[in-house]
């Protein structure tokens, strides 16, 4: 899946498996606590796993009852990440008049697990989310999956899994393979079959769209053009949109890239947005 993602891997490797380790892995000295509140935002537990784990939640613009959502899953190899990642996307779904929410999981710097643990977490705030649509004043049927990378991944990896089918999938060059890294990822093949897109069945997949940059080598984009054919030829709706010279996590770049004529935040926000308005998830 790349050197790069190789390097970060190995590193999380180097933690003991737990709850809540003693000390922190290697290589993860920097990395912060996550908040337990935002601005703007109301803030709930969702699971408490060693650690109270946090759903942040922006209310839709205009309110209203059952309104359709947006969860989103950071980034950060399993191993790290903020989940403040998406604040900007949130803020600017809420005022497409979707309740967004951003979601903390159990990560390797924080918590000594692996990409196993985080799945589990990711449907866990999938599942509470949607148990708790009557108070959140969400629609539990136009439930919208998102995240970048790792959390590319979970939101992949729990539309695939789940008994209740999200309403669609926007994700921002995911990890779709896991079975080929299963030994860094301290998974058995196993273990790692049951949470890797490329190998669950695609046949259930809801509408997706795929941000993703030609260049990266971190998660390389051949694995999502494989991915996203496979769902093809199940019948399922996958987009792929490829942006020429772009790293992994391109799409948090506010710098104009001129081959697009807009930032690459910019762009890929629009596309979203167009794609949910599209579905009738996100007003015009």
């Amino acid at each position: 899946m790349g050197a790069k993602l190789a390097v970060i891997l190995a590193m999380a490797a180097a933690g003991a498996a737990g709850a809540q380790p003693a000390e922190r892995p290697r290589g993860c000295e920097a990395v912060a606590a996550q908040p337990q509140t935002l601005p703007g935002a109301e803030s709930f537990t969702y699971e408490a796993a060693g650690r109270d784990l946090r759903l942040h939640v922006y209310p839709a613009a205009g309110g209203g009852a059952a309104q359709p959502a947006i969860l989103f899953f950071f980034g950060g190899g399993w191993r790290q990440g903020d989940v403040r990642a998406f604040e900007g996307q949130a803020q600017a779904m809420a005022q497409k008049g979707m309740v967004a929410v951003l979601a903390d999981y159990r990560v390797t710097c924080r918590d000594g697990t692996t990409a196993a643990e985080s799945a589990q977490d990711a449907m866990a705030a999938y599942d509470w989310l949607r148990a708790h649509a009557a108070e959140l004043k969400i629609d539990p049927e136009r439930v919208v999956l998102a995240g970048g990378s790792a959390g590319g991944h979970l939101a992949l990896a729990t539309a695939m899994r789940a008994a209740d089918r999200p309403a669609a999938l926007v994700l921002f060059n995911p990890a779709v393979d896991l079975v080929s890294i299963a030994p860094a990822l301290r998974l058995s093949p196993e273990a790692a079959r049951a949470i890797s897109p490329s190998a669950l069945p695609a046949g259930g997949l809801p509408p997706t769209m795929i941000f993703h940059g030609q260049a990266d080598v971190t998660v390389p984009i051949q694995t999502v053009r494989d991915f996203c054919r496979r769902a093809s030829e199940a019948g399922r709706r996958c987009e792929l949109h490829e942006y020429a010279g772009q790293t992994h996590g391109f799409f948090n770049s506010r710098a104009e890239d001129p081959a697009i004529g807009a930032s690459p935040y910019a762009d890929t926000l629009a596309r979203a947005i167009a794609f949910l308005q599209g579905l009738e998830l996100a007003r015009p």
